[in-house]
């Protein structure tokens, strides 16, 4: 990394460390012993601070603020994309309910002390080695200690397709993406050995078999990271690299070796807006057997004196102020508070109530679906109630296409018998208040990032720009449902999962119909039928033969767009993505959608009427009859619930928690913790969204069977990912180093090639960023370096700065010849290690305002009232987690359960001899 990014990094970090050095007369709740291992607080520490976080320490003080505090994160960074989220962090007033909690040591710990106190099955408190304390008065939780995950298996990290994050010889075999597996220490020296190739030829030359086994021995440092890395395994375990049951029970997810950090989970998530002590105490050991100790000459940082008042009185009994090794405070982020001021302004409350008028409650268009002009339909007036028998047959010749069916399946066949329930199909439209941009000012699209939502909803009118939110109704037949006596059926609302569309309701609604069940569907934001021309017109075609071409227009009008520029549209292309502001906002967004949606239909009383001829009488029907019998089919006499899976799933549980009008949820293999979810995802599209654009732009190679080493790039294509041949290149061969080199901010990736002649390397870039590839005769880095420095001497064998062959990506051409640039932005972060294990915490701190788990107290535990309307919150619920899914992990929608406190994790079920959360 340059001097240029550095120094000023930490010039700004110094400052906070001078800033934080109140007056010498100041003391701390006590002193602090003499240790030789203490909490690491390392404010110099590049690129980043090294203290345990979430941390007050790293918040300033803003009285615009509801907490009065933000985090104060520094500006500075190598790419515009790591600027930019540091920008938007800086705005949050809090740090995350379910955000790890990280605590850095200046040396190595006895792990056996960890596991002897919180191996407990039913989490007793009564001897663990670090406590999480609410501090706050009034809290309802004030001076209890929160039940903490240290390593118990509920936020596993172990992977189903371990080889599926693309192309790495140093890394592509460990069993996740945080820790390491590598045992580097061959000759179990301590030290990190250079390699026997001392002069780079590749030839075991005179003197440099120095261990004599007739082999030129390669660098220990096979990920070329200059650091000796050694497996992150519990003591005394090295399973064999086959077993891979051995090395997924191995592995720790509380304790980080390279780092000597201690990472902490909450069981269930902690409350907006309230103060935590986070207390380490004497019971925890180094590796030589002594107590930790802080870092200070008192157990805490005098500047978080105030926090701290009340911990002596609130800690665990049989523990004293002189068993406290350190404590350290941090403070939670507005959540709930966001939802109350926005939904409440729907409604005409609070500082959001502008809401309430700009977006009025009402249907906004209604989509015929057949052509009257057909013969068909001669002598009938109403083209928007299409019924079922009118929409079998298409439905069979389309269900192909549309909801991937076998048309001849017992599947499909069960499925058209289903929809002989149901009485009509009904679309239409409406306005939904947006509270993100998608372009700046001058018509310039803005940034994924930037486009979210404003902090301090709570106390700052947002600006709302409008976007059309299409709807599919269907309505069951009177004979099987209490319209036949004049009734409203109850609505099931049906959410559709990652990259498909509110047609997906179609699998369930004439089973739900069966039992005299409306059901009701939209398009999450950037979601719709994922089609090209060719296929709408095909679709036209086919279904326009039976006078339906206007169903086909409705079903195609969206809110997905082509994102990549191939004639596709991208159904949910930027919903699941690393750009982690955006995807908070597009799960928030989607549920402010459903709160509309649910807005709308409720005021569908039998009275007023709305500005719709649906049956061609001159005289505009009541509102919610779509069909013109006289009769509401859809309306405030409803009752409202939610069905729904993988990202169905979990906005069901968002819903339910949320939205007092839903009263039952069924969300299916949906889930909480997003960020869990996320890093170990088979989901299509969620890995090349999220991970690739974390780890890359990757520049892979390898030699080809003609000897020429061919150069290429993997990035993040929409949600796919794109290989890219840069360059073939001549005279490289394995043994040999790669240096990859942003040439805009200096930062370097560097990876040497192996005895196959495969190498992989990642740089943190900008869009466009100019970049070099450099090949040295072999093993080349200094080292023990960690900045991919090579050594002086070290022979040129090429070098890559122009694009050796014609490349297009997403409707660019980049002519051969031309200067070589990243076809993508990225954060460059290597697979298992700190960086990326660091980047996804943090991640979760800045989801959790869209993430289920954090409000799911509120389906039935702790219902959530509205101060503006008067309503509760209070949905029933069924959560169907699918054990053996990594669609949507298993263990995700087992962390929802215990948030809403359908899965004990503290009592034992008589049936099993254990708590639920361990069966």
């Amino acid at each position: 990394m340059s001097r240029a990014i550095l120094t000023p990094r930490l010039a700004l970090v110094l400052g906070l460390a001078l800033t934080a050095c109140v007056s010498p007369e100041l003391e701390g709740l006590a002193p602090a012993p003499a240790a030789r291992t203490t909490v690491k607080f390392d404010f110099l520490a590049k690129p980043l601070p090294e203290i345990p976080l979430p941390n007050d320490i790293a918040t300033r003080y803003d009285p615009s603020s509801a907490t009065g505090r933000r985090i104060n994160a520094s500006l500075i960074a190598p790419t515009g994309l790591e600027g930019g989220v540091r920008r938007l962090i800086d705005q949050l007033d809090g740090w995350g309910v379910n955000q790890p909690i990280t605590i850095p040591f200046t040396g190595p710990l006895d792990i056996d002390s960890i596991l002897a106190a919180h191996r407990d099955p039913h989490y007793d408190l009564g001897d663990d080695v670090v406590y999480l304390i609410d501090v706050t008065p009034g809290s309802p939780e004030y001076g209890q200690a929160r039940h903490l995950d240290v390593g118990n298996g509920n936020y596993p990290v172990v992977l189903e397709d371990i080889g599926g994050y693309w192309p790495d010889p140093a890394r592509g075999w460990v069993n996740n993406i945080f820790f390491e597996e590598a045992d580097e220490d061959l000759d179990r020296d301590g030290e990190l050995d250079p390699g026997e190739d001392v002069n780079g030829n590749g030839l075991l030359d005179e003197g440099e078999d120095v261990n004599e086994n007739g082999v030129l021995d390669p660098p220990e440092d096979t990920d070329a990271d200059g650091v000796l890395d050694r497996p992150n395994y519990l003591p005394g375990k090295s399973p064999a690299p086959d077993d891979l049951a051995g090395r997924a029970d191995a592995m720790m997810t509380f304790y980080e070796r390279e780092t000597n950090t201690l990472i902490l989970r909450p069981m269930v998530p902690l409350r907006e807006r309230t103060t935590y002590a986070v207390v380490i105490t004497r019971r925890l050991l180094d590796n030589r057997g002594d107590p930790v100790g802080s870092p200070f000459a008192y157990i805490n940082h005098t500047g978080q004196n105030e926090a701290l008042a009340r911990l002596p009185s609130l800690l665990p009994a049989g523990l004293g102020l002189d068993e406290v090794a350190f404590a350290f405070s941090f403070t939670t982020q507005s959540l709930e508070a966001h939802w109350i001021a926005v939904r409440d302004g729907l409604y005409g409350h609070g500082v959001q109530a502008h809401l309430a008028t700009e977006f009025p409650a009402e249907v906004d268009t209604l989509m015929p679906l057949k052509d009257l002009t057909n013969a068909r339909y001669a002598g009938q007036t109403n083209p928007y109630a299409l019924r079922s028998e009118e929409f079998l047959q298409p439905l069979s010749i389309v269900a192909g296409s549309l909801l991937g069916l076998d048309a001849n399946s017992v599947e499909a066949r069960k499925l058209l018998e289903s929809h002989r329930y149901i009485d009509f199909y009904a679309s239409g439209s409406f306005q939904s208040p947006q509270l993100f941009e998608r372009e700046a000012p001058d018509g310039t699209p803005l940034g994924y990032n930037d486009q979210s939502w404003p902090p301090d909803l709570d106390r700052v009118p947002a600006q709302a720009r409008a976007e059309t939110v299409q709807f599919w109704l269907t309505v069951p037949r009177k004979e099987v449902s209490v319209r036949k006596d004049g009734g409203v059926p109850p609505v099931v609302i049906v959410g559709h999962g990652y990259g498909s569309s509110r047609f997906e309701m179609a699998t369930f609604a004439g089973f739900f119909a069966r039992f005299g069940l409306s059901t009701l569907s939209i398009d999450c934001v950037s979601h719709g039928l994922g089609a090209n021309e060719m296929e709408k017109n095909l679709a036209r075609s086919i279904v326009g033969s039976f006078g339906l071409a206007p169903l086909v227009d409705a079903l195609f009008q969206d809110r997905a767009a082509d994102l990549n520029a191939d004639g596709t549209v991208d159904s949910g292309g930027d919903f699941w993505t690393s750009y982690v502001f955006h995807t908070r906002d597009v799960v928030r967004q989607c549920g402010l959608d459903y709160m509309q949606l649910l807005r709308i239909f409720r005021q569908f009383d039998g009275e007023r009427r709305w500005a719709f001829d649906v049956d061609g009488d001159g005289e505009n029907e009541l509102a919610g009859d779509f069909d013109g019998d006289g009769f509401v089919d859809i309306g405030a006499a409803s009752t409202y619930g939610y069905f729904g899976g993988s990202l169905g799933g979990i906005m069901g549980t968002l819903m339910g928690s949320l939205e007092p009008q839903v009263s039952t949820i069924i969300p299916v293999s949906g889930g909480g913790g997003l960020g869990d979810i996320g890093n170990r995802s088979l989901q299509g599209g969620v890995r090349e969204a999220v991970i690739l654009r974390v780890m890359g732009p990757l520049f892979v190679g390898q030699l080809a069977d003609d000897g020429v080493f061919e150069l290429a790039t993997i990035v993040p294509d929409v949600n796919d990912d794109a290989r890219r041949l840069l360059a073939r290149v001549e005279g490289v061969r394995p043994g040999d180093t790669m240096i990859v080199e942003n040439l805009a901010n200096d930062v370097r990736g560097c990876g040497y090639l192996d005895a196959q002649g495969r190498v992989r390397a990642s740089v943190e870039s900008d869009l466009a960023d100019p970049i070099r590839v450099t090949f040295y005769a072999g093993p080349r880095l200094i080292t023990g370096d960690t900045e991919c420095t090579v050594m002086p001497d070290a022979t040129v064998r090429a070098v890559v700065e122009s694009f050796g062959e014609d490349v297009e990506f997403q409707g660019e051409t980049f002519a051969a010849g031309s200067p070589l640039i990243t076809l993508a932005e990225g954060f460059g972060e290597r697979r298992a290690s700190p960086g990326m294990r660091r980047f996804l915490g943090l991640g979760q701190l800045v989801l959790d305002p869209g993430d289920p788990a954090t409000y799911a107290r509120h389906l039935q535990r702790e219902p959530l009232t509205y101060p503006g309307t008067g309503e509760t919150t209070g949905a029933h619920a069924i959560i169907v987690t699918t054990m053996g899914d990594m669609n949507v992990p298993a263990s995700a929608g087992v962390t929802v359960g215990r948030a809403s406190g359908l899965v004990d994790f503290l009592t034992d079920d008589p049936r099993y001899g254990k708590p639920h959360n361990q069966v």
